[in-house]
């Protein structure tokens, strides 16, 4: 059998420039999307735990701080179990019933299945990592945080290079570490702020995030890393973020965060992603932040 060269190809494709551009738009829409869909479903699940404790009423009182949630193989579902503002732990059998209670939690992991791998980078800094329950990993869910969200999209982070006016706070991102930074009251997410810091509290930050990584496990946990060298006899920081999570996605190029000190040496780890909110004199969140209620 005779084999011919072909004559033409097979068939025509875009441009090398227009199609990488396409996949490009194409996976920022997806992963936007993802992340407001991760915001709603935050918010939603906030909303079925007030739903369950206050039968139906919006406006009736409840007292709920935050929610277990155990990973199965594709998302989140809830235990009933929950935790108040005081730290009591509680059930929604205890509360409403066992009947009642199995028919809530049926309908509320409707909206927790959305909260799977898409949508990590929006309920993973939201919760708190707890021991593993049958080799599955469980989670704290803050619901205040969650509550707190807004149900429109983001607007577009400001740049990082030129801080306005600051005011120099303490701010938390897990309900346990907190630091000294500067921020910008007008450079808020959702109530969320974004802190700068100076090296040497980048590198406690660093130190804690390798810390909590080496004990809750790498998936869960972004750790920041502080390199030093000399260049000319000049020494010189890098500092990098590694989310980890990203590593085995579609956002694996995303994966390594080098960040750059703005005028004054200082470094906006984590941004607004992080979900760091600035903590009053008593070390009370104050989300949204005003300069005021300092």
């Amino acid at each position: 059998m005779t084999h011919q060269p072909p004559s033409r190809p097979a068939y025509e494709l875009p441009a090398s420039g227009a199609l990488a551009e396409a996949v490009d738009k194409a996976l920022n829409d997806n992963r936007t999307a993802h992340e407001q869909l991760g915001r709603v479903m935050a918010v939603v699940t906030a909303a079925g735990v007030r739903d369950i404790l206050t039968g139906y009423q919006p406006d009736a009182p409840f007292d709920a701080a935050r929610l277990e949630l155990v990973e199965g193989e594709d998302s989140l579902f809830p235990t009933g179990r929950y935790w108040t503002t005081a730290g009591v732990e509680r059930t929604f059998v205890e509360d409403v019933g066992q009947t009642e209670a199995g028919n809530a939690l049926h309908d509320l992991s409707g909206w927790t299945a959305y909260l799977d791998d898409n949508t990590r980078g929006v309920w993973s800094p939201l919760c708190e990592e707890l021991p593993d329950r049958d080799g599955r990993p469980v989670f704290a869910l803050d619901l205040v945080r969650a509550a707190s969200i807004t149900l429109d999209p983001p607007s577009p982070a400001a740049p990082d290079a030129a801080p306005g006016s600051m005011v120099e706070v303490l701010v938390c991102a897990n309900d346990r570490d907190h630091y000294p930074a500067l921020v910008d009251p007008a450079d808020q997410r959702d109530g969320f702020v974004r802190p700068w810091f100076d090296l040497r509290t980048v590198r406690r930050i660093a130190a804690d995030t390798r810390r909590d990584a080496a004990r809750y496990g790498h998936g869960s946990i972004d750790t920041v890393h502080v390199l030093s060298g000399k260049v000319n006899r000049t020494r010189h920081a890098v500092v990098m973020v590694v989310s980890w999570m990203y590593l085995g996605g579609d956002r694996r190029e995303q994966a390594v965060d080098v960040l750059q000190p703005n005028a004054d040496g200082r470094y906006a780890v984590g941004g607004h992603d992080w979900c760091w909110y600035v903590l009053s004199d008593s070390l009370n969140p104050l989300i949204p932040f005003r300069p005021e209620d300092l």
